[in-house]
């Protein structure tokens, strides 16, 4: 029986022991040296998996492997393992206790149950197993990949002040995206009834989200996006290395993510998947020249899908496109090159033309031109040399850009397949030019950038992981997860416990619900307001439409100076029952004119940040 269970037996003795490491390890951190709860915590829970991986290797599981790189891979499995375990634990405890008031002692035991059960069952089938079984074992590896990735995901997008838990405030753009929801829920259309400058399927987007739920919906669009990102990041790093590799790679690669996410629903966010599946399939046909049929039409439904998107996204297309087109050629191909042609248009096609009906059934085809064409042209050139210039420099001047650009060059001298690492350095001028095209330094701009880093930072981690000095290679890769790739990680993961206490009515401003309350408490649902500046989430929030087709006035009004006659021509007409006007707004002063000359009063002024007015009656 001993010899039988003996690795159970020892599982649970030094289950025990580990708990100890960690009391003693918090306490002495706590206590003795004085270092916050929260990084006492971080550092037992460290101190505790070492201990764990070290007597679970040796004497429970007695792996004997001795490769350096199996080692790596068991370490960062078992890191993996206890780190969605803990996660899983903390889920656990917020649904049952929290969420359905289950009794805590109770689901803290149960949960704890499951914890060790699933940290046993991977230890023994996926982290440390001993049986050489190919088929099984890619397929544990791929699941748990799969799972890592998306805990990955899931904790990333917890920076969204939409997600599930909290029912936040959203942001400029997000805003507009979700009152442009809100429209079409109305039976009113982009472009002709309300003005916006971007591409028709971010409204789509917008639109499936609000139906799913008004108030989390996108978040779970967003939660699947970044999913589908991350594993073709981490899809694009396995054509030129390993699984453990990999992961590395999506982690470092996404570093920039996290300033350019911005809370996220971003144009480039979207436009980030389409252009990663269109990545993935260039590069894997200009390594391994695989390609299908249906690969080429999903590379032109991407390519549409970003167009209508924003279309200073799509330099991914224009660098590897015109590269295939070249390189067919030259090789003297006219029959691939013509099924290439037919097939990719063929996806466009299967995107373009029903949007294309649905804006001309609509009536809107003609004001989607002008808004989308015509004004973006206009956008684009109201910012000089000087301020492109200043974008260009802020894009490139991060460490993970740098790093990428000098080993690209790097490469260039040294591997054989110089194509490959040519056209990612062309990627890479030509996203940071286009990237930069506004002039505007906005961060969620940067997020078009995040393709351009994967290859040359998965050469540069495979040169480090080749290093002849074992001990040298260790101590790089161990001070990059450490200096690099835990911070933000760290820090998302700290912030995780607070999103999940927050109720949902706590991360709304004071200013948009006292502003809501007088919208309330002054309107009826067929009333009409306006937002003077640039706040569209106060109509999403009061469920109201705007008096005038410009529900946003700047930085629109800024370009085309004629929007702002147009709009005060609206409230002219319409005479929205209540005018609000929103904090920063440029120009008040004109807008205090018009609200004084056409009969209103002020009914709320909070710090001369806000004003409230409403029309006499």
């Amino acid at each position: 029986m001993m010899k039988k269970y003996k690795g159970l037996i020892l599982y649970g003795v030094f289950g025990v022991l580990t708990t100890l490491v960690n009391i003693i390890t918090y306490f002495i951190c706590a206590q003795i040296l004085h270092i916050s709860v929260v990084n006492s915590t971080i550092i037992s829970w460290l101190i505790a998996v070492i201990f764990a991986f070290i007597t679970n290797k040796i004497w429970v599981f007695e792996s004997k492997t001795k490769n350096y790189q199996e080692v790596i891979k068991e370490i960062f499995s078992f890191f993996s393992c206890r780190i969605l375990t803990g996660i899983l634990d903390v889920l656990i405890m917020y649904i049952f206790v929290t969420k359905l008031n289950f009794n805590d002692l109770i689901i803290k035991v149960i949960s704890n149950v499951i914890v060790i059960v699933i940290n046993y069952v991977a230890s023994k089938l996926i982290i440390f197993n001993k049986q050489k079984k190919p088929g099984k074992e890619i397929n544990y590896a791929h699941l748990l990949t799969i799972v890592i990735i998306f805990l990955l995901a899931f904790l990333f997008v917890m920076q969204s002040q939409l997600n599930f838990f909290e029912k936040g405030e959203s942001l400029t753009d997000s805003s507009v995206f979700r009152y442009m929801a809100l429209i079409m829920s109305k039976n009113y259309m982009p472009y002709l009834d309300f003005f916006d400058h971007k591409g028709p399927i971010i409204y789509i987007i917008n639109y499936l989200g609000f139906i799913i739920n008004k108030d989390w919906g996108i978040w779970l669009i967003e939660l699947g996006c970044c999913f589908f990102s991350f594993y073709l990041i981490y899809k694009i790093a396995h054509l030129f290395t390993s699984k453990i590799p990999s992961l590395l790679i999506l982690l470092l690669s996404t570093l920039n993510l996290f300033s350019y996410f911005e809370q996220g629903n971003f144009v480039e966010e979207y436009a980030l998947l389409f252009i990663l599946i269109s990545f993935y399939i260039f590069i894997d046909y200009l390594k391994n020249n695989k390609v299908n049929t249906m690969r080429l039409i999903v590379c032109g439904m991407c390519f549409m899908a970003v167009s209508l998107l924003r279309v200073n996204m799509i330099p991914c297309f224009i660098v590897y496109c015109l590269a295939i087109f070249i390189m067919l050629i030259k090789n003297k191909k006219p029959q691939e090159l013509k099924r290439c042609i037919i097939n990719f248009l063929l996806g466009c096609a299967i995107i373009f033309i029903p949007i294309i009906i649905w804006l001309i059934m609509n009536h809107s085809f003609t004001a989607f031109i002008n808004d989308y064409i015509l004004f973006n042209l206009k956008y684009t050139k109201a910012m000089g040399i000087g301020s492109k210039l200043m974008t260009f420099t802020y894009f490139i001047n991060t460490t993970i850009m740098l790093l990428s650009i000098f080993t690209n060059l790097y490469a260039l001298k040294k591997e054989e397949q110089k194509n490959i690492y040519l056209l990612n350095l062309i990627f890479i001028v030509v996203s940071l030019l286009l990237a930069s095209t506004s002039g505007r330094t906005y961060p969620h701009y940067g997020m078009i950038l995040i393709p351009t880093y994967i290859i040359p930072l998965t050469y540069l981690l495979n040169l480090i992981l080749n290093l002849k000095n074992k001990e040298l290679s260790t101590i790089i890769i161990i001070g990059i997860i450490c200096f690099l790739i835990a911070p933000p990680w760290l820090d998302t993961l700290n912030n995780l416990g607070d999103a999940l206490n927050k109720r949902k009515s706590q991360n709304i401003t004071a200013d948009v619900l006292k502003v809501n309350e007088l919208i309330q408490s002054n309107t009826t649902i067929n009333d009409k307001i306006s937002v003077y500046g640039n706040w569209d989430y106060m109509y999403y929030y009061a469920n109201r439409l705007s008096a005038s087709k410009y529900s946003y006035q700047y930085p629109i009004g800024e370009v085309n100076s004629q929007i702002l006659n147009e709009y005060f021509k609206d409230l002219e007409r319409e005479k929205p029952k209540i005018i609000v006007i929103a904090k920063n707004a440029k120009n008040v002063e004109k807008m205090k004119n018009f609200v004084y000359k056409n009969n209103y009063y002020e009914i709320l002024n909070k710090n001369n940040e806000v004003y409230v007015y409403k029309l006499r009656t």
